[in-house]
């Protein structure tokens, strides 16, 4: 694993019970980079596949939707970290390859990993530029008094 924990993803903090999309999400969260599979997920929720396909249906979801969902809140995650390849970021979410990973964040993001990750990292700059233009205690005259 790379390292991050997956505590800012778990909601399982509460101690009033999850409902099973909750639930789900975070199975599938814990078991990737392994490719999780819903009927190990409804034995982990103790409940038949059935019972869990119903719950997603009425949920107008899916257990592909979710796991899809799923990688693309990590994939954004990992990509803030400069340090992760792009090869390791799609092991991390079970992609057997770097190229597959690519395809589908072009689905979800409509651009590249890589453009991406670049645009995330100009967006840093930019904040961290600006926020020292606007130092406490910095006079600015505009010539309006």
């Amino acid at each position: 694993m790379t390292g991050y924990s997956l505590a800012a993803f778990d909601s399982s903090q509460s101690t009033q019970p999850q409902p099973v999309l909750a639930q789900l999400r975070q199975f599938i969260l814990q078991q990737l980079p392994q490719a999780p599979r819903l009927t190990d997920a409804a034995s982990k929720l103790n409940m038949s596949s059935r019972t869990l396909q119903r719950a997603l249906q009425q949920a107008d979801t899916s257990f592909r939707q979710l796991m899809c969902q799923c990688r693309h809140q990590l994939a954004y995650h990992y990509l803030q970290d400069a340090s992760l390849s792009l090869q390791q970021i799609a092991f991390q979410l079970g992609f057997a390859e770097q190229s597959s990973f690519q395809k589908a964040f072009k689905c979800w993001q409509g651009c590249s990993p890589g453009v991406f990750r670049q645009r995330q990292q100009l967006a840093a700059n930019r904040r961290r530029h600006l926020s020292g233009l606007h130092q406490p205690g910095l006079q600015v005259n505009y010539g309006i008094n």
